[in-house]
């Protein structure tokens, strides 16, 4: 920006009124600009609109993945009774032997299951507390560092 435009910009917000040849050039500077590089706010508010969804969208996934690791993870025991419920209520139906076998399957990938949250747990006790550790210093370092600068 010139040094002139600066000028202009303070003057603006003064109460000395503003040489009308000044606010001229000023005005034609600024549509010479806006004619250069126009907005298409029809693709701005589409843009917008797409990333408003796709927010919702990966949020939603992310909580709904969380929510459904978290109940499989604590509540295994309840899936597999369920589970069991819902065969026996479909045990009339033609095709049992079929939704039997997929039960099966998933009475092994329950065991499996089991196996692997003891796994991570173990995985977890360990590396919890590195991780804790460095983020802290991290988090301390950051926060006093005074030559850092805040930029916007």
């Amino acid at each position: 920006m010139k040094e002139s435009d600066s000028e202009l910009w303070t003057q603006l917000f003064q109460d000395k009124p503003i040489p009308s040849v000044s606010l001229d050039t000023f005005q034609t500077q600024l549509m010479a600009e806006i004619v250069a590089h126009p907005v298409n706010f029809r693709e701005e508010i589409r843009l917008t609109v797409r990333r408003k969804w796709g927010l919702g969208l990966a949020i939603s996934l992310l909580v709904m993945g969380i929510a459904f690791g978290a109940f499989l993870w604590f509540k295994s025991t309840l899936v597999f009774q369920g589970l069991n419920v819902l065969l026996i209520m479909l045990s009339g139906l033609p095709h049992i032997v079929d939704l039997e076998q997929v039960g099966r399957w998933i009475l092994k990938n329950m065991l499996l299951f089991s196996e692997l949250k003891t796994g991570l747990g173990l995985l977890w006790g360990v590396v919890s507390g590195p991780i804790l550790g460095v983020l802290s210093v991290f988090v301390i370092v950051w926060s006093f560092n005074p030559v850092r600068k805040h930029s916007i």
